[in-house]
């Protein structure tokens, strides 16, 4: 194995997390050299014994679950970013599109809260490309815990994602050729949303509106790159709508308009949810439109970019 120091397991979810190490056996007294570990349904008690399988050394240990399940390990995950634990925490089944379990398993504040932890990378990622930036730079970052949110189903490859561009926390996906100065809409979205988001692209481009798709698999990471960069992905001052299935909550940082979730979920397919909730590309459209002819009848739009950030800790 090329990384014999990982090791971990899942919270009683292998068949859902797909998390087994399909090179090892299970840690048993049997097995002893075993580097699966079946944790059981006691998510904070997973957490726990990643960070004491951490700061033992000489082991990189992750672990999964559901990500609304993240919840009962909070305290844990916590104590992660504040020692400086490069844990992996792998989260599926990241929104309303898990379907039929309904709102008990559905995340809608999680991300926001994970978000809002300091020292913690929390990526949605939109397909496979992205997904290996995820895992590469969680493994990059021993002093920082990552969070890998993950989708219930499969998500197509999508044009023109790349590894690379994400690795820089968001990147324009679509629209890369049109000015910034001629652009009318910037749609940026994550995870399972950003395909209908270059869809709902299609289609207002169709209207006659040039329109440009930002995909973010990591917020954290693109507001530690430089002004200059944020601003050739969100210059700010061009209408800008966000879509993610989840709580708009934080999205008012890079989006002047936010297609969210703004109360619990409900049981049902995933796909009923995703229309049910506006998050189709017929619906990104409409409000992509609507959000142009917002700002073309107010006359000016706010620049997002343009305020100033303090350093208020005292030296």
């Amino acid at each position: 194995p090329l990384m014999p120091e990982l090791i971990g397991g899942s919270a009683d979810l292998t068949p859902s997390n797909l998390t087994a190490i399909t090179c090892s056996k299970d840690f048993q007294k049997d097995s002893p050299e075993g580097r699966y570990l079946r944790f059981g349904v006691r998510e904070h008690g997973m957490a726990a014994i990643c960070n004491g399988l951490f700061a033992y050394g000489g082991l990189r240990p992750f672990c999964a679950t559901f990500l609304n399940f993240a919840g009962y390990a909070l305290g844990s995950i916590r104590v992660s970013a504040l020692s400086k634990f490069g844990v992996l925490y792998v989260m599926t089944h990241d929104s309303i599109g898990l379907g039929e379990d309904g709102p008990t398993h559905q995340p809608v504040e999680m991300i926001e809260s994970l978000r809002s932890m300091p020292n913690i990378n929390v990526f949605r990622p939109a397909d496979s490309n992205e997904m290996s930036m995820a895992y590469k730079v969680a493994l990059e970052s021993h002093e920082t815990p990552s969070v890998i949110c993950c989708s219930r189903s499969g998500l197509p490859a999508l044009e023109h994602s790349s590894a690379e561009s994400a690795a820089k926390g968001a990147y324009t996906i679509i629209g890369a050729d049109i000015k910034l100065s001629d652009t009318d809409l910037i749609i940026v979205g994550t995870g399972s949303e950003v395909g209908a988001c270059m869809d709902a692209a299609a289609k207002l481009t169709e209207g006659g509106l040039k329109v440009r798709v930002v995909s973010m698999p990591c917020q954290d990471i693109f507001v530690a790159q430089t002004e200059e960069y944020q601003r050739t992905v969100l210059p700010g001052n061009v209408p800008t709508l966000s879509v993610e299935a989840s709580a708009i909550h934080g999205w008012h940082r890079f989006s002047h308009a936010q297609i969210g979730m703004t109360r619990f979920g409900m049981s049902a397919p995933g796909n009923a949810l995703f229309e049910k909730f506006g998050f189709t590309a017929d619906n990104v459209t409409e409000k992509g439109k609507a959000l142009v002819d917002f700002y073309k009848k107010a006359g000016s739009v706010p620049d997002l970019m343009s305020r100033p950030v303090f350093n208020n800790i005292m030296e």
